[in-house]
């Protein structure tokens, strides 16, 4: 429990309520804190041998909770806490496939995105590599037969694996008798990202018995490209007989002028809070986007003293894209660390989740061997000595030479997934250790290092300076070329507003909302940087420096 957090009358109201519920939750709202104490209110009144299941849309998400949980030797019993993809492959695809579509299936399943599949595997099944094209429940009968193929030949199909656990769960009596038995409520963050599958899963372990807890924000929603919506948190909401509706508004994070401009995006009459000085600043830089860069190398140490950040990892730079990461990166010249995906990232296999678990555990020694997930998984199959061996194992993982991690590794991870590990997994790990730059993933964060990210990675982050990049006509939002350069047309706009808002409000202290007069566009040629249309809108006039 955080030893800081007082609730305020609602954060409490939502604590102490035994119901159903949705809480509906604003940026630095707590809303986190109001999760982790109602699960360790809940876990004592539970049995040994039973939890609770809190699944997040991170990995990164989903360690934070669990920590948060653990804190202070907690014991939160048989729990789990991971992402919804990791629930649905290890709790309900893995043991229970077998019992939905016969045989023994493959004990090594891995999961496949569909990028990946032979040509011949695709031809029956939608282009799943197009923008906007994503799996629903209402799909599962027309590529059943594919996606009982893929199960005999070893692999899961990763953009179906929502559809797959959600058809599993309501189809395998064995399945539903052992997550009743196991877990007792549902606690399910960042609902606003939910896809139809997810809400459908959701649904279905409410209708089975356990409570549902749903905490989200539709003006944080930015996945809808990969089906997510938040007309599924607002589904919830409509119905007062099933969920309690909790709100949470209050956002103890930004400075009151921050709150008060991001606010006004969505609203140029909203309700201002009193601020005795701003703290949003609108910022034009001469150049590109490379020169922009190498102006924050003295612009950026001035802005920390100016609000007394002495340690720069409080610092944050946010951009649109990897595109632009590069831009910033080629000019940007003060200590940084770069957070962007790795070849395991990129993949969701159980090999792939326990290399980053070990690779995490080598490098942070804040991560213990309880927070593997294998190990956890391990422990209810193996004997005494054979836990034993592969706790040995893992803490030669700590110390091994460089050149001794990958056989070390793979060979803890075949004992603890009791197999021969994919060619692919194995690949992905042999790119992570040959990398310095995706192994600096895995390390704590340095004091002395700038944190520099796309908006997207930003999501569920705070710093006390933000520095949101990226702001041109054209680029973001997202303007679309019709034939007509006076036509306005941006296709994305919801989206990319949630987004901007969600850069906005990982600021504490500051924010800075930064363009270049000049911009390289995709063909790296050279054009006039204008303002971006969020910079101009109504009701934000006042409202920045």
């Amino acid at each position: 429990m955080d030893n800081l957090f007082v609730p305020t009358p609602d954060q409490q109201a939502a604590i102490d309520s035994n119901a159903n519920m949705v809480i509906t939750a604003c940026p630095g709202s707590g809303k986190t804190s109001v999760v982790v104490q109602k699960i360790r209110k809940e876990i004592p009144e539970i049995r040994d041998h039973r939890g609770v299941l809190g699944i997040t849309f991170t990995v990164k998400a989903s360690k934070e909770l669990k920590r948060k949980c653990k804190k202070d030797g907690f014991n939160t019993k048989r729990s789990f806490f991971g992402t919804i993809d990791h629930f649905c492959l290890s709790e309900i695809i893995f043991p229970f496939a077998k019992r939905v579509w016969g045989g023994s299936g493959d004990s090594r399943l891995e999961c496949i995105a569909y990028d990946e599949l032979d040509e011949g595997l695709k031809a029956n099944l939608p282009p799943l590599n197009d923008v906007g094209t994503v799996l629903s429940t209402n799909d599962y009968n027309q590529y059943e037969n594919e996606f009982i193929q893929h199960y005999r030949s070893g692999f899961i199909l990763l953009e179906a694996v929502g559809i797959l656990a959600n058809h599993i769960l309501n189809n395998s009596i064995a399945c539903q008798r052992y997550i009743t038995a196991r877990y007792t409520s549902l606690y399910v963050d960042e609902y606003q990202d939910s896809s139809q599958a997810q809400h459908k899963s959701f649904l279905s372990l409410l209708k089975l018995g356990l409570r549902a807890v749903a905490v989200g924000d539709v003006q944080q929603s930015i996945y809808a490209w990969r089906g997510s919506s938040p007309d599924y948190i607002n589904e919830l909401v409509s119905q007062p007989d099933v969920f309690e509706h909790h709100i949470v508004n209050i956002n103890h994070r930004c400075h009151p002028s921050i709150t008060n401009y991001a606010n006004r995006l969505f609203s140029e009459n909203a309700n201002l809070l009193p601020a005795n000085e701003i703290r949003v600043f609108h910022r034009v830089f001469n150049g590109t986007q490379i020169d922009l860069a190498n102006e924050l190398n003295t612009y950026l140490p001035k802005a920390a003293a100016l609000y007394g950040v002495t340690n720069l990892s409080e610092i944050a730079i946010l951009v649109r894209n990897n595109r632009s990461l590069g831009y910033l990166t080629a000019g940007l010249n003060i200590p940084h660390r770069v957070y962007s995906d790795d070849s395991l990232g990129l993949i969701n296999t159980r090999a792939s989740n326990l290399f980053s678990d070990l690779l995490r555990y080598r490098y942070d020694t804040a991560f213990l061997t309880t927070d593997i997930d294998a190990v956890r998984e391990y422990e209810s199959v193996c004997t005494r000595a054979q836990l034993a061996r592969v706790r040995s194992g893992i803490q030669l993982v700590r110390s091994i030479d460089d050149q001794y991690l990958e056989a070390t590794i793979l060979d803890i991870s075949e004992e603890l997934l009791g197999g021969n590990l994919s060619s692919r997994d194995v690949a992905a790990l042999n790119d992570v250790v040959n990398s310095t730059e995706a192994l600096n993933q895995y390390t704590p964060s340095n004091d002395t290092e700038v944190q520099v990210m796309t908006l997207h990675k930003s999501k569920g982050l705070e710093f006390e300076i933000v520095f949101h990049l990226d702001l041109y006509d054209w680029v973001f939002p997202y303007r679309e070329y019709t034939g007509d350069f006076n036509d306005e047309v941006y296709p994305s706009w919801d989206q990319d507003l949630n987004l901007h808002y969600v850069g906005i409000t990982r600021a504490k202290a500051a924010c800075i909302l930064a363009r270049s007069t000049r911009r390289l566009n995709n063909q790296q040629q050279n054009k006039q940087g204008r303002n971006s249309a969020f910079l101009e809108l109504n009701g934000l006039g006042g409202l920045h420096a």
